[in-house]
């Protein structure tokens, strides 16, 4: 009973069901058992059903989830599409309206530059040549020709420009909004700029004219110096306003390429404006090679107007060649001044620096360069330095640097073997002689006479400058046996021998400083050296060599000498005889002595007493050009010093 209440229990029977007998309740659990089976295997094929359903009903949930998706990602995908379309569409307009924008201001500029020009041009014509020509008619000072000489046909431009380009320009940008081009313009007025030809072709002698002229005729120099304080002037010369004419074409090309870089393909202006630009092109290049002069003589106009009081520098064979900073020693005091070189084709100018308002530099030293002479620096406590000097002056400069040093006497050996090759090339007659062009003088190249009608002009056949008859008044045989005319200062160089120096520049030689320390010598060690009692004593290598010249070192390691001094003609003082009135102090006298001339003065100390004595008999007789050659050159007690101890230095 009890096993039959635990299946009863188990099986979950209801309570009463122990009333039965067990083959009743074992039936009775069979059939349940069996209809359990069959309700159990019923429902897992309902619940199969029911799966099944949910999973037929959640793959199309789905399927449906999924063409919606797609759905999505299409109209997304599309919508990015328009959206980048509309992006680029929007972006090509900003660039096309950019464009456009940047159009119109390349036509505003050219429109605000031609308004500055033409006021520029009225200048030029309505007062200076207008006052110079009102002037001259009251009271002449030349000719009535000269002054179109002066100002060429700077009335014709004018009147082109404020007449005609500048009123068309106002109207077109006037109307802007509803005709943006100016192509069409610029392409109609372009072969009118052909008339700057002439003006470019005149400008080098209109230049000259000019410049005589103020320094011949003083009332002339007063009329343009009056004007040139006029505040429309804006403090410019009226060299500087007549360079203007010559700028504008290159203006106009440049502008006009801007202009066109933002003009589209199909833009109705288009076609008109590269028509413009070639035409203006054209006329810009009938002027390049002028323009290269032009180049040349602006940078002389402004040196000339940078130094005070300067001379006239403006001429049609002159050039610049090198400018820089340099400092000059002075002669009589020993100090250090910095200037400013200009070495130009045929004059080298050196100035200082003014320290007050107004011109940069003040001229101090003037060399023609046919008469240059450039010679090695002997100073024995700076380094870099050398000499120019010709019959009335001597400089002494030196440069912070060799590369510097090297650099300036390259260009000085370059620019005197220019001239001293036009002075011979008559005399080897294979080099052909470049004429200077006679329209573009206005005077004398040699004595800066006025070429009028009764004062012809000549070419030098040697170096081709223009003269007048009485500088030219010598002839020369020239290799087709013709006897031409020849300046006097081409005349005396191809007369006489040339005489050679070391200093003529008949090509660059070995630096004297290129000298090892270690170098045989006759005598070197350390010393110490200055040039001014108040100076500080430096200490350096010495090395006197065989050539009498005295070589100083940073050190005894050295391939490369600071200085070399040729010692014949100085004196050698030693420290105690020194005169009382020498500054040198009486503390540093006994180990020191001084080397000396008319012009330089340097003082040098040894370590020891000894050191002292075989040095100043090695410089006495350096001073004299001669060398210990033996122990007969020597007497007492200095043989007996320099022949234990410096022996080994002694080249025989």
């Amino acid at each position: 009973m009890a096993e039959t209440t635990w299946w009863r229990w188990s099986l979950g029977a209801p309570p009463n069901y122990h009333k039965y007998s067990s083959s009743t309740f074992y039936c009775d659990i069979d059939l349940s058992i069996g209809d359990r089976y069959v309700t159990t295997e019923r429902s897992s094929h309902q619940y199969e059903l029911d799966a099944y359903a949910i999973s037929e009903s959640e793959s199309e949930e789905e399927s449906e989830e999924t063409r919606s998706s797609e759905t999505d990602s299409a109209i997304i995908a599309d919508q990015i599409d328009e959206t980048e379309r509309k992006e680029k569409i929007q972006k090509h307009k900003d660039t096309a309206t950019a464009r456009r924008i940047k159009a119109r201001h390349v036509a505003e500029e050219l429109l605000a530059t031609e308004r500055n020009y033409v006021n520029i041009l009225h200048l030029i014509d309505q007062v200076f040549q207008f006052r110079v020509d009102q002037e001259n008619r009251a009271h002449p000072m030349f000719p009535p020709e000269t002054v179109q000489h002066m100002f060429s046909n700077i009335k014709s431009i004018y009147k082109f420009h404020n007449d005609f380009l500048l009123p068309q320009l106002q109207s077109r940008m006037s109307q802007w909004e509803s005709d943006p081009r100016i192509g069409d313009i610029m392409k109609n007025f372009a072969p009118f700029l052909k008339m700057y030809t002439e003006y470019v072709k005149n400008f080098d002698y209109a230049m000259n004219l000019i410049n005589t002229l103020q320094n011949k005729i003083p009332r002339f120099a007063a009329i343009i110096n009056e004007i040139q304080k006029l505040e429309e002037c804006a403090k410019l010369s009226l060299p500087h306003h007549m360079l203007s004419p010559i700028q504008r074409l290159p203006r106009y090309e440049l502008l006009l390429k801007d202009y066109l870089k933002n003009l589209d393909d199909d833009n109705p202006d288009y076609a008109d404006t590269k028509k413009a630009l070639e035409l203006v092109s054209t006329a810009a290049n009938h002027t390049n090679e002028a323009m290269k002069k032009i180049d040349k003589f602006k940078k002389l106009l402004e040196i000339q107007e940078s130094i005070y009081d300067a001379i006239d520098l403006v001429s049609a064979t002159r050039e610049l060649v090198k400018e820089g900073r340099i400092v000059k020693i002075s002669a009589r005091s020993g100090d250090h001044q910095e200037r400013h070189l200009f070495l130009l084709s045929d004059v080298l100018l050196l100035c200082s620096i003014r320290l007050i308002p107004g011109p940069l530099y003040r001229l101090r030293a003037k060399f023609m360069v046919e008469n240059l002479e450039v010679v090695e620096g002997d100073n024995l406590e700076t380094a870099n330095t050398f000499y120019v000097r010709d019959e009335n002056k001597n400089v002494e400069l030196y440069t912070h640097t060799a590369a510097e040093k090297a650099a300036w006497l390259d260009a000085l050996f370059q620019t005197m073997q220019e001239i001293m090759r036009r002075k011979a090339s008559l005399k080897t007659g294979n080099a052909k002689t470049s004429l200077v062009k006679a329209d573009d003088v206005a005077r004398c190249m040699v004595c800066e006479a006025i070429f009028s009608v009764m004062k012809r002009k000549h070419n030098c056949r040697a170096c081709g400058i223009v003269v007048c008859s009485k500088c030219s008044n010598q002839k020369l045989l020239f290799e087709d046996n013709k006897n031409m005319r020849v300046c006097r200062l081409c005349y005396a160089a191809l007369t006489q021998p040339l005489n050679k120096s070391p200093s003529s520049p008949a090509g660059p030689a070995p630096s004297l400083l290129q000298v090892s320390a270690c170098a045989p010598s006759v005598l070197s060690g350390y010393l110490q050296l200055k040039t001014q009692a108040s100076k500080p004593w430096t200490r350096r290598w010495f090395a006197l060599h065989s050539d009498f010249v005295l070589y100083s070192f940073k050190s005894d390691s050295e391939n490369l000498a600071m200085t070399a001094t040729p010692m014949p003609g100085f004196a050698v003082t030693e420290g105690l005889e020194l005169r009382d009135e020498d500054p040198l102090s009486l503390r540093d006298r006994d180990r020191a002595f001084k080397i000396h001339h008319t012009r330089k003065s340097y003082y040098l100390q040894a370590s020891t007493e000894q050191d002292k004595k075989r040095w100043i008999h090695a410089l006495r007789l350096a001073t004299k050009a001669e060398l210990p050659h033996s122990n007969d050159d020597l007497h007492g007690e200095d043989a007996q010093l320099f022949s234990d101890s410096a022996a080994r230095h002694i080249v025989e």
